[in-house]
């Protein structure tokens, strides 16, 4: 069943996420402080299924390839500083801003939707910074600023706007398993809860060491993430499925 465009576009700015946490990609731990950046992008397909009062109205699907095209402008960086010692720090920034423009039996309807998340954790690391297992907990925050335009004949009628942000506790454990000199996989999963009705993430990358240091990696693998909002008697049910690939730079 298809349903409105420009609900299923909302969702979908959902879909763009951290691609690796950069602290996790070193081989060995490490004495002094470091920095890790890494830029990304996942092509993930989207699913939402929409309820009012616990009565599902509708169903829908998005792949990433139509996405693309109500695109107006996106940001996403993952940042983290290391150690030394046994802690580092994570902010992860997403800001999306998509269009579109739905034509319908009476009238036209223009949307604007636009998204800014942000995670801000800690992360302990019982062996030690860059060692194989992580343990981390913060904050996640995600805000959306939706614009709906409705015209007749080119004239514009009505417009209605929605706001909403919500704040979630964040807790997930990371883990790197070693293949080879310059391979390895990347694993992560986490959980949000607080004024979401949760979120969950799970995460499989390979990274691949370039460089004469060996200090950046190319890095690839697959996501899912699943989640629910709920913003008075509606409520969104999300699942976003795809590859993922970006490079890990570290100084």
């Amino acid at each position: 069943m298809k349903i409105c465009n420009a609900k299923l576009v909302a969702c979908f700015t959902m879909t763009f996420y951290s691609l690796v946490a950069p602290g996790q990609a070193m081989a060995q731990s490490t004495n002094a402080s470091t920095w890790s950046i890494t830029p990304y992008v996942w092509g993930s397909s989207t699913t939402l299924d929409l309820s009012f009062r616990d009565q599902n109205i509708a169903s829908g699907d998005l792949s990433f390839s139509d996405a693309l095209d109500k695109l107006d402008g996106v940001l996403m960086m993952h940042v983290e500083h290391n150690g030394p010692g046994k802690w580092s720090a994570f902010g992860d920034l997403v800001y999306l801003n998509l269009s579109d423009s739905n034509a319908l039996t009476l009238a036209t309807v223009d949307s604007k939707n636009k998204q800014l998340a942000f995670d801000a954790a800690l992360a302990y690391w019982p062996a030690g910074v860059g060692t194989e297992l992580s343990i981390f907990g913060g904050l996640r925050y995600s805000g959306f600023d939706d614009t709906y335009g409705f015209s007749i004949a080119d004239t514009q009628v009505a417009e209605r706007k929605s706001t909403k942000d919500y704040y979630d506790a964040l807790f997930g454990i990371r883990y790197r398993f070693d293949l080879a000199e310059r391979w390895s996989l990347l694993t992560q999963a986490d959980a949000s809860f607080g004024d979401s009705e949760g979120t969950y993430l799970l995460r499989g990358n390979f990274a691949y060491t370039v460089g004469k240091r060996g200090q950046n990696q190319i890095v690839f693998g697959y996501q899912h993430k699943e989640g629910k909002f709920k913003d008075g008697d509606l409520t969104s049910d999300f699942a976003f499925s795809g590859p993922m690939a970006g490079f890990n730079f570290r100084f």
